[in-house]
């Protein structure tokens, strides 16, 4: 059974260095991603963490259709995408409630950006469980490489699919959703 634990900063980066939670999958949370919501929200939810560290292990993502794949009806599913990525000007930034996003670039040049600040520009949508926002300040740019995963829970504000530099070449990710644990 899952239970909720807090972990201080340097329990909870000590507890990602283990990789027990990687199940076999040879990837790495990129430094930006908060090891503590992490640690906590896998602790919390640990069966539905397995499975999806599980799902990306066990699949080939290079072959696996675009579209969505349902691995637990309602609370963890992934999203094949296949698209070119755009400029910042041109890329929505958002927010989730409910859901973790688990995004995960293994094809293409682009970057993760983490926006400073930003306004909503709509009503959170429910059923697509996001909020769109314009930004405010500046948005510091991670390169999305292959050897790392980005982790984005309830509120953290990113702005995905940015090019990264030079001309734009088709990207395939695939966005996890994972049931935020309360």
């Amino acid at each position: 059974m899952s239970t909720k634990k807090n972990f201080t900063p340097a329990e909870a980066q000590a507890w990602v260095e283990t990789r027990e939670w990687a199940n076999g999958w040879d990837c790495n949370p990129d430094a930006s991603v908060n090891a503590v919501a992490f640690a906590e929200q896998y602790h919390a939810n640990k069966e539905l963490w397995d499975k999806m560290f599980t799902f990306l292990r066990d699949h080939d993502l290079h072959t696996l259709p675009a579209g969505k794949h349902e691995v637990v009806p309602g609370r963890l599913w992934f999203n094949m995408l296949e698209y070119t990525p755009k400029s910042p000007a041109e890329t929505r930034s958002e927010t989730h409630n409910k859901f973790i996003d688990l995004q995960y670039t293994f094809e293409g040049n682009e970057m993760m950006g983490h926006p400073k600040g930003g306004k909503p520009n709509m009503e959170y949508d429910p059923v697509k469980d996001r909020t769109f926002f314009d930004l405010e300040g500046e948005t510091d740019y991670v390169p999305a490489a292959p050897d790392r995963f980005f982790l984005y829970f309830p509120g953290e504000l990113h702005q995905p699919s940015v090019i990264l530099e030079g001309e734009a070449t088709p990207s395939r990710k695939i966005v996890g959703k994972i049931e935020f644990a309360e």
